[in-house]
């Protein structure tokens, strides 16, 4: 008895759609298809409304590729996927990475590694870090980490996979551009790392330890807020 009653039930649900003069009717999968559908979405926490909708628009699918000699299964996949896709709604493009958000990540890694080591070797050995400061000098680990930062979104967009360039660049070409860009850096690192101590002051340890906490979450929040995807960490 239920198996006749499910039958009848589908059969109640079969969905035709006029087009012109010629009525169309759904194939015996596609009907079995939305009756399933809409099985699930009952079940569903959807609004009553947006079932509607979502119904219309995928009797209206279904049809045409009916026509094309598509499948539910090819359109849509399972009932449960397409209540899935309806639940969730379409899918957001994929936010473009800008250069900017690329040097300001590369940035902040920079700075938060440099800041995280010298406070550390600070605290292991104070004094010749402060008599000398080089690259440990605040003035320079910043300039040092934007300098950084500014040129490496030019190196891993060519190294990543995931790099959008449609025409792969020469390997020559890429070792020379990474060498050109491992010279800038060095040239930038050896020239601020002279700086006097009047002009490249060191902090005490646990500026460096704490900005190199504070860099860590806020770098954090800025991938998840801006979707900033590749770099080096």
């Amino acid at each position: 008895m239920s198996e006749d009653k499910t039958t009848e039930e589908r059969n109640a649900g079969k969905q035709q759609v006029s087009a012109g003069k010629t009525n169309q009717t759904f194939t015996k999968r596609n009907e079995d298809f939305m009756f399933r559908l809409k099985k699930e979405l009952s079940a569903s926490d959807v609004a009553v409304e947006k079932q509607n909708e979502a119904l219309e628009e995928t009797k209206l699918r279904l049809l045409a590729g009916q026509l094309k000699g598509e499948t539910a299964k090819q359109i849509y996949g399972t009932p449960t996927d397409r209540v899935k896709s309806i639940v969730e709604g379409p899918k957001k493009a994929p936010v473009e990475t800008k250069y900017w958000m690329k040097a300001l990540d590369n940035g902040m890694v920079f700075l938060m590694i440099f800041a995280l080591m010298f406070g550390i070797m600070l605290i292991a050995q104070p004094k010749s870090i402060t008599s000398e400061p080089g690259p440990a000098g605040i003035t320079a680990m910043l300039a040092i980490s934007i300098i950084g930062g500014a040129c490496a979104p030019f190196l891993t967009d060519r190294l990543q996979p995931t790099s959008k360039k449609k025409e792969r660049t020469s390997i020559w070409k890429t070792i020379g551009m990474a060498t050109g860009m491992i010279l800038v850096w060095m040239v930038a690192y050896m020239a601020f790392s002279s700086l006097p101590q009047s002009l490249n002051p060191v902090l005490p340890f646990e500026a460096y330890l704490v900005l190199a906490a504070v860099l860590f979450g806020v770098r954090m929040w800025f991938k998840r807020r801006y979707h900033v995807t590749g770099g080096f960490l």
